[in-house]
């Protein structure tokens, strides 16, 4: 893991050092050019913002002797004193008769030059005082001042005139020179590349890199790392803008942000969220969870900065108070540095190169910082482009590498998984199909033996094939499955009707339809023996309790049912016996009432509870009604009306009565066709869930 961290950071000095022998290459001076260099040949003069050129001919002037950074500053402070620069020189046969141009490398804050009492040109904006809103440095570009041949003199000494105002580090370097027009506008553009839109690069590069890891957190939000990193880059590239802040449309003289609002928010404040989020990236990414304390230093030392920031009066207070807002606003960071160095005694490996990463980084950054400090300090040149924004690039890069090959495992690996995954899917898959196929198999077999049951099952279950005297009669049996859980019989002899069974089984299925075809026999059976021997109807129904107790053995299922005995009269008209042992009460139409009304016991008669439950002592109940013509009798199990529509309603009994009365006059046929139509309405796509018998005897 050491080797892999390790080459990212050769990587990076190898880079810094290439592009550090391009800059130095790239500022090379051309001597084949003619110029008159002036570094030995300027003078200096306090004065104020009123004075004009003619006033400095009264002023005493003392020669410039340090033409390097800071040495304006040296002479008159930092408070936005007014000087001017004077230098004479005298054009040398090469430069005679031609348009020139005269090329500053840096001067700082803002000036304005004048050409034998004529002025030139100027470089930012100078107020009246080091207060005045209006004032804008000249930024980090070479300047240009172009001398028309006509303001030249030819023959004899041409004067050139500065006035600086010196807010801040006011400095002009060495390097000034006049030559060719040609000559000045290719060494300016030059210099003010690599001294300010070379920065550009470097911004686009932060933008792309933020928007990009900012992406990658709304896709990934469970690591905040990215979301903070992404932050940190845009937040790089707004501080980059202000060494090209003179190119910006919307900021300065150009109108819109005023240029010290500007300098607070890009240069100041932006700088002190770049610590407060930098911060909290380290955090996050050696995964330190911050206690209330933590993260309250985190956001004080951000804030207390920025808020002295947002109070500052004017760029002057700003100056003087940023060497102690800046450790104000890196406290942060310092602490969380320490959170990252103290990571190193958790065991995880994982979290150990998280830490070396941080390492690698921070010692780039202070390296390059380091020699930009020496470079500038020590050397004072200021000429040189800020190679600290290599350092703090090499930063970004070394973490976006990491990010890349820690996502580059993460792809490893999830394409490992992806593999595996595929090949445990193939296998599964074949297990599957196989399992599938003796399941399938098996279903095939339990389907014909279940269809086999149904046969079975409605050779003992069948309405009479032909007609019953003084009877029209219908039937409907729909199971649920293939076989059902309930069972009906006709007991007739010939054309004559003796009795009719409606039971129901508890539960669905195979087992329900078993305990059907065991129940049938012993109904019957009993039927047979008792009913024409005239016993009565609750007799039997008492018996084929007893017998189906004894039948079932262990078995759970019961039944519910209704036992029927019809004795025909010489009226016509027919006495109908009826026991109920817990099943659904009969529906009953008389016609010469012309009204439907539910078979209810009277109160005078014993519980009747269903058949196959031992250890219940119960007595059925007989109740005796007689049927005339146009009589209709409703028998029904509890699949009709307790079913349900989307809005969980049953259908209830009340629909059954409407249509039993509005259908009265129709066949027993016509009237079990509308019955299930109506209740195939009532429940239009909602699955069944029982089976569903009903009889419908009418007398004729």
């Amino acid at each position: 893991m050491k080797k892999r961290f390790t080459t990212p950071l050769r990587l990076l000095l190898t880079v810094f050092c290439f592009c550090s022998l391009l800059v130095l290459t790239s500022c090379e001076e051309e001597e084949a050019a003619p110029r008159i260099y002036l570094d030995d040949s300027f003078y200096w003069a306090l004065t104020d913002f009123s004075s004009m050129p003619e006033d400095a001919e009264n002023l005493k002037f003392e020669h410039l002797d340090n033409m390097g950074y800071k040495n304006l500053m040296d002479l008159v402070g930092i408070d936005g004193n007014y000087i001017w620069l004077k230098a004479e020189f005298e054009l040398i046969p090469e430069l005679k008769d031609d348009d020139l141009s005269m090329v500053i490398p840096y001067l700082h804050y803002a000036d304005i030059l004048y050409l034998n009492g004529k002025y030139i040109d100027d470089y930012g904006v100078m107020g009246e005082t080091p207060d005045d809103p209006v004032n804008q440095e000249a930024g980090y570009v070479a300047h240009l001042f172009d001398f028309p041949e006509l303001y030249l003199n030819q023959t004899g000494k041409n004067t050139i005139l500065i006035k600086v105002q010196c807010l801040g580090h006011a400095t002009i370097t060495d390097g000034v020179f006049i030559g060719l027009r040609q000559d000045g506008w290719r060494t300016s553009d030059n210099m003010t590349f690599w001294r300010s839109r070379f920065y550009t690069f470097f911004e686009g590069v932060m933008l792309l890199c933020g928007l990009f890891f900012l992406m990658l957190y709304f896709i990934y939000k469970q690591d905040v790392s990215y979301r903070r990193f992404g932050i940190l880059n845009i937040l790089t590239a707004l501080f980059f803008s202000v060494f090209f802040i003179t190119d910006l449309p919307w900021a300065g003289f150009h109108g819109g942000v005023p240029f010290f609002y500007y300098v607070k928010f890009a240069k100041s404040i932006c700088f002190f969220a770049m610590a407060f989020v930098f911060s909290m990236f380290i955090c996050s990414f050696v995964e330190k969870e911050l206690n209330p304390i933590e993260t309250a230093i985190q956001y004080l030392s951000f804030i207390i900065s920025t808020v002295m920031v947002l109070l500052a009066p004017d760029y002057l207070w700003l100056v003087k108070k940023t060497l102690l807002l800046i450790p104000i606003s890196c406290f942060g960071l310092f602490v969380s540095i320490g959170y990252a160095v103290l990571a190193l005694r958790r065991p995880e490996p994982r979290l150990q190169v998280k830490v070396r990463v941080i390492v690698s980084a921070l010692f780039f950054l202070i390296l390059v910082m380091g020699i930009d400090i020496i470079i500038k300090g020590a050397f004072r040149n200021i000429k040189m482009p800020f190679i600290s924004i290599f350092g703090w690039t090499g930063v970004v890069i070394i973490f976006f590498i990491y990010f890349c090959i820690d996502y580059s495992k993460i792809a490893n690996r999830l394409e490992y998984l992806n593999q595996s995954l595929e090949d445990e899917i193939k296998l599964q898959t074949k297990q599957l199909t196989d399992v599938n196929g003796r399941l399938e198999h098996d279903r095939e077999k339990s389907l014909k033996d279940m269809r086999m049951a149904a046969i079975v099952q409605k050779k003992y279950f069948h309405a009479p094939e032909h007609p019953l005297k003084n009877w029209d009669f219908a039937v409907r049996y729909e199971p649920l499955s293939l076989v059902s859980g309930d069972l009906y019989n006709f007991y007739h002899e010939g054309e004559s009707l003796n009795g009719i069974s409606l039971f129901d089984a508890s539960g669905h299925g195979v087992a329900a339809s078993l305990v059907t075809m065991l129940a049938e026999n012993i109904i019957q059976q009993t039927y047979n023996e008792l009913i024409k021997n005239g016993e009565s109807v609750a007799n039997a129904l008492k018996l084929i309790n007893e017998r189906f107790i004894e039948a079932k053995g262990e078995i759970d299922n019961y039944l519910t049912g209704i036992l029927l005995n019809m004795k025909e009269n010489e009226d016509g008209s027919c006495t109908v016996t009826m026991s109920n042992a817990g099943h659904p009460y009969p529906l009953f139409y008389s016609a010469k009432e012309d009204e439907v009304q539910e078979m209810l016991p009277t109160a005078d008669m014993p519980y009747t509870g269903p058949v196959g439950l031992s250890g219940l002592n119960v007595e059925y109940s007989e109740m005796t009604f007689t049927m005339h013509k146009g009589d209709i009798l409703f028998l029904y199990t509890d699949g009709i009306t307790e079913m349900q529509n989307r809005e969980k309603r049953d259908f209830g009994i009340e629909e059954i009565q409407n249509i039993l009365e509005k259908n009265s006059a129709d066949v027993a046929e016509e009237i079990a066709r509308k019955l299930m139509k109506g209740m195939e309405d009532f429940i239009k796509d909602t699955p069944r869930t029982d089976d569903v018998s009903i009889i419908i005897l009418k007398r004729v």
